[in-house]
């Protein structure tokens, strides 16, 4: 074989090869999918951050600048709701003029109204409320399908394993959405788990807050699924197993961060569990 063919050859070979790792890469950082879109109520809100990427559509596929080119104010009006980098989180459509766009809702704010400072409530065992409404209705977290619940929600079996630890408490797909979008985790954004912050996110999704109960903990460890650990961080955060005991008939939702998470926001070993006794 001559020295053309030879060469000829060999680059075949090597653009060969860089075609099929463009395409691994490609496919490999292509993590974010649609679950649904949402109408959502016409406001108008302020900008929290002017660098947020902004996006064509709601599947993100392509970033379109930021929103320092869209003022200070725009309009929201529809949401996606997205499972990105694993995690679930929720993308708002906005509109100035006649532009448009996508962003991570974290980065609108709704305009101060003067809101007060939310309230929690001691849980009773009781079956129903101080207001004598009865307590959301449901499958119990024991006896639930967890494995239909990951395809549909994207619930993983160390946050399905945190909310058992909350007996007869009821699994609910809006409230599980509400920790996702407090715990958004990507690169671009801080996530925000504070009492106002749930607040607002539950009144989006048409959760009702009242009486809400947010377990913040850290689990000091370096393990996969060390749910020894988890349960000790429940208790040193005052929520052992008879105080976990008498949210029963509660509606639950929860996130957890493993060891290893190099994203800004949650870090490996933190969880949020959030208790609402009528959503």
């Amino acid at each position: 074989m001559n020295l053309k063919k030879q060469l000829g050859l060999s680059l075949v070979i090597v653009g060969g090869l860089l075609f099929g790792l463009s395409t691994t890469q490609t496919t490999a950082h292509a993590s974010t999918y649609l679950r649904y879109y949402e109408n959502i109520p016409n406001k108008t809100v302020s900008v929290t951050n002017k660098n947020a990427y902004v996006y064509n559509n709601g599947r993100l596929s392509r970033k379109v600048g930021t929103m320092r080119y869209y003022g200070s104010k725009v309009e929201e009006y529809y949401a996606a709701h997205v499972v990105k980098n694993g995690k679930a989180s929720i993308y708002y459509k906005f509109r100035i003029g006649h532009r448009t766009g996508w962003v991570w809702h974290g980065y609108l704010k709704s305009i101060a109204s003067g809101t007060g400072n939310t309230t929690t409530t001691t849980p009773t065992n009781t079956g129903t409320t101080t207001s004598g409404k009865s307590i959301a209705p449901g499958t119990t977290v024991e006896n639930e399908d967890w494995n239909a619940i990951a395809r549909r929600d994207g619930v993983y079996s160390d946050t399905a394993t945190i909310m058992q630890m909350f007996p007869g408490t009821i699994y609910n797909r809006k409230l599980d959405f509400v920790t996702g979008a407090c715990w958004n985790t990507n690169d671009e954004a801080d996530f925000d788990d504070s009492d106002n912050n749930i607040k607002e996110m539950s009144l989006r999704e048409g959760v009702n807050p009242t009486g809400f109960v947010a377990i913040r903990f850290d689990a000091s460890t370096n393990k996969l699924d060390d749910y020894a650990a988890i349960e000790k961080a429940l208790d040193q955060a005052g929520y052992d197993a008879s105080a976990r005991a008498k949210f029963a008939g509660w509606s639950i939702g929860a996130q957890y961060e493993e060891p290893g998470n190099t994203d800004e926001g949650p870090q490996g070993g933190m969880g949020l569990v959030l208790l609402v006794p009528n959503p």
